[in-house]
């Protein structure tokens, strides 16, 4: 008997191999933190300028004590002008990292996942995806009565327009960042697995600050981050991880008006409200991230991707 496997086998990540700047791995951890510090000082000082204009033309806000309250709340709780800000500032880290992976470490786009070969189509199956993952996620939820439709909340067009923009941005930065950056340069010295796993890990510790942050919210990113990781490995795309991981935040907030990571979206196509005292359920604050309803649409969907079979002899080893 055969099984097919997505570690075995030709991926874009083994041109990462042809790196001139190959470290140890532990090292590849140390830089990942420094690179990603550094690529998000750019990023903050847009933010806090947007903050600091915001606070500045509202009228009602006097008084240092009012504006270091403001201050606080518009940072920690982005809304309106100040998310979209944070949102499209996402471009500032992901180029940063395209630099430095291309001229400290010295490697191609294309061994980032940046492969031009039915980049399209690998584009389109991760919206599909992206947007059937979190569906099913919110159904779940929603048969154990923890989810309630309420009802539609979009009243801002051009806001709606740049949240989606905003989000396709905002979910390729963090790809590019933990996939096309972090778990390439890993597997130079690591197993694939293993740079899934510790990317991964990673990538839910980059929503530690993040309202309602847990141990369930934890283990859930970490399997939503293999489940991207795999599914770039399973295309040898970038492309489609990128689009999964931008609808997924598109749809559970500016689709079904639920909490992304812990913040508000603003307005919605649909509007629907997490029940109280279900946390198990609806994830408390952070939103249906951080319920079980995720933890098993995850595992069934990662199990998919690497054991449905791939017609690829050489992704072929003995059971």
């Amino acid at each position: 008997m055969k099984l097919q496997t997505i570690f075995s086998g030709a991926h874009f990540t083994d041109g990462a191999k042809q790196a001139k700047f190959q470290p140890p791995w532990w090292l590849h951890i140390i830089l990942f933190v420094l690179v990603f510090s550094v690529a998000q000082t750019p990023q903050a000082i847009v933010i806090y300028a947007v903050i600091f204009v915001k606070i500045v033309m509202d009228k009602s806000i006097e008084g240092t004590e009012e504006i270091t309250r403001a201050f606080g709340e518009m940072t920690l709780n982005p809304t309106g002008e100040v998310l979209i800000a944070q949102l499209l500032s996402t471009l500032l880290p992901a180029a940063i990292v395209i630099i430095y992976c291309r001229f400290v470490e010295r490697r191609s786009l294309n061994s980032m996942g940046f492969v031009k070969k039915g980049c399209v189509v690998k584009y389109l199956i991760g919206l599909v995806t992206g947007f059937a993952m979190f569906t099913a996620t919110l159904l779940l939820s929603y048969a154990f009565g923890a989810v309630k439709y309420v009802g539609t909340d979009l009243n801002n067009g051009v806001m709606f327009a740049l949240m989606c923009v905003g989000w396709l941005i905002q979910g390729a930065e963090e790809e590019i960042i933990c996939r096309g950056y972090f778990m390439s340069s890993l597997s130079n010295k690591l197993p694939l697995w293993a740079a899934v796993l510790i990317s991964s890990l990673f990538f839910s510790l980059m929503h530690l600050m993040n309202a309602g942050f847990n141990l369930i919210v934890l283990v859930n990113l970490t399997l939503t981050g293999i489940m991207f990781a795999v599914l770039a490995i399973r295309f040898d795309s970038l492309f489609v991880c990128c689009a999964a991981h931008s609808v997924w935040n598109l749809v559970q907030g500016n689709f079904y008006g639920l909490p992304v990571s812990g913040m508000d979206a603003g307005g919605s196509v649909f509007r629907f409200e997490l029940a109280e005292n279900m946390d198990l359920w609806t994830g408390g604050v952070f939103g249906l991230e951080g319920s079980l309803s995720e933890t098993i649409v995850m595992v069934i969907v990662i199990a998919a991707i690497i054991f449905i079979p791939k017609k690829n002899k050489n992704a072929e080893i003995s059971a």
